[in-house]
């Protein structure tokens, strides 16, 4: 999940081109994420097989990619009578990881329309995720919205979770949330709200060719001995489609936004991830109580 809001994503290059000294951060519903080891951040080529075909000959845009993997603490073992197994199959237990950093309003979707289980596939198909199933959750995870200079946005992402259990005792569990889709809402001054319409076409229906966030988070469990650490993996790609007069006018040229604005996304996974997975870890040592 990655998680991260999209809708901030998709405002670089609006604020960009609106105000070069306005200062601005982008926050993300993307679920959370661990690195007590390492971060990782790519630029380029895609992480997974996120990217496509339709992706090579196109520079009428901006790209922005992030890839971050973070560890836990290490965690005692679960005694007799419990397993991890168990305790990723709860689903308050993975339900933690889409809150964020505590803020986010995570709704399971009963009834969905039966487009967005083919969106869903659609996105795992590209992410390398595990296809849905029947029986597999769709949750509607809500951000209170972020404010710029004259606007608001706020966001509902639609993301499709489900549960790959090892085949043999030696395994781990992995649990995956793939964006489907998401919807964003922007309020304030008319012209600003106007242009940013324009560029990011929130104004009009997506169709899954113009999902312009892609997102897939991985969380599985490590064991060493008698301990257990939480890891997940999170991908992130943001493809803004804009005319390329809106390019010429950018403060700075393609690359550097490029690279600006994946460092953005880098940092506020960070601060949203860290916190998220700490929560996931409290929640497991509570299982064990």
């Amino acid at each position: 999940m990655v998680c991260s809001s999209s809708i901030l994503l998709n405002s670089i290059a609006l604020i960009s081109i609106l105000n070069n000294a306005v200062s601005f951060s982008i926050k993300t519903t993307r679920i959370s994420q661990l690195s007590h080891t390492r971060n990782l951040l790519h630029y380029g080529p895609l992480p997974l097989n996120m990217a496509t075909d339709n992706d090579s000959d196109d520079d009428s845009g901006l790209r922005f990619i992030g890839k971050l993997t973070h560890k836990t603490e290490p965690a005692p073992l679960p005694s007799t009578g419990k397993s991890i197994n168990e305790f990723f199959e709860l689903k308050e237990s993975c339900s933690v990881l889409l809150k964020g950093a505590g803020n986010n309003e995570v709704t399971p979707l009963d009834n969905p329309p039966a487009i967005v289980r083919e969106r869903w596939a659609k996105e795992a198909k590209r992410t390398g995720s595990q296809p849905p199933g029947p029986d597999d959750d769709i949750v509607e995870v809500k951000t209170a919205g972020i404010s710029f200079p004259g606007l608001k946005v706020s966001s509902i992402a639609k993301i499709g979770t489900n549960l790959v259990l090892p085949n043999d005792d030696n395994g781990s569990p992995e649990w995956q949330a793939t964006l489907i889709m998401d919807e964003t809402k922007p309020e304030g001054l008319r012209p600003i709200v106007w242009i940013y319409n324009k560029l990011t076409g929130a104004a009009k229906e997506k169709t899954a060719d113009d999902q312009t966030v892609h997102s897939l988070s991985r969380a599985t469990a490590e064991v060493s001995g008698e301990e257990v650490v939480f890891m997940l993996e999170a991908n992130l790609e943001v493809d803004l489609k804009i005319p390329k007069i809106l390019l010429k006018i950018l403060p700075v040229n393609k690359e550097k936004a490029e690279k600006q604005g994946s460092e953005a996304i880098q940092k506020t996974l960070e601060k949203d991830i860290v916190p998220a997975m700490t929560n996931f870890r409290e929640e497991y040592i509570k299982y064990l109580s």
